[in-house]
């Protein structure tokens, strides 16, 4: 059998952060531009940071500069991210998909991170519950410039760390977005999606492999393994 990858997601689908990020991106945008981009769970869901903040500064009017906004907008956030959310009580962690790494581990399979974050965001908050140091490899916001494009990076970066190559069908994506089996399937390569929220169901169901948590794994492994 064949060796798979495993890329897993990590807001909505290892763990839920609340809208920390969210508000914290709307503070620094009132304090620095007088203006809210008033983001939804809509706006920020399966985009990247860069992406999330760009879109906000041009939903404001903010287009001088705009490259070097961004950088300053997501240098505050991530300078300000760990004490705000460190000391949240909003985040938790998706027990189920614990349940699930720990499943492609003892079966060998390879596994990393694709995430819109970026990579200091995503450290800070899978940090906050000991999670960080369980994966040896990742990809995040500002590795490419789409998710699309991350999982032909992740796929470069895992020859890289276990020196394996993969083919594009051998990629699994654990998410829970439409963004994510898009990239999925824009690449070739499969995707798990979650759904968090009861009444994204129909949208997801289209895709390629749904399921409302990780917990029925015997049929996610008889699926892709």
């Amino acid at each position: 059998m064949r060796k798979k990858l495993f890329l897993f997601d990590i807001d909505g689908t290892i763990i839920s952060p609340g809208d920390v990020g969210r508000k914290l991106l709307d503070r620094i945008f009132i304090e620095n531009f007088n203006r809210s981009p008033n983001l939804q769970y809509e706006d920020v869901a399966g985009s990247t940071d860069p992406i999330i903040v760009e879109k906000a500064l041009l939903r404001i009017g903010e287009k001088k500069s705009l490259s070097k906004s961004i950088d300053f907008v997501l240098e505050l956030y991530q300078q300000s991210l760990e004490g705000i959310f460190n000391k949240s009580k909003k985040p938790f962690v998706y027990n189920d998909s614990i349940d699930l790494l720990n499943k492609v581990k003892s079966n060998k399979h390879f596994f990393g991170l694709l995430s819109g974050n970026l990579a200091r965001a995503a450290k800070i908050k899978l940090n906050k519950f000991d999670l960080w140091d369980k994966f040896q490899f990742g990809v995040f916001g500002e590795d490419a410039a789409s998710r699309d494009d991350l999982v032909w990076v992740a796929r470069e970066k895992a020859w890289d760390v276990f020196e394996e190559s993969f083919r594009f069908e051998d990629i699994i994506l654990i998410g829970d977005t439409i963004a994510d089996a898009q990239a999925a399937y824009i690449n070739g390569a499969k995707s798990i999606i979650v759904c968090r929220f009861p009444e994204k169901i129909n949208i997801l169901k289209k895709y390629l492999f749904f399921i409302q948590n990780f917990s029925d794994r015997s049929n996610i492994f008889q699926y892709y393994l």
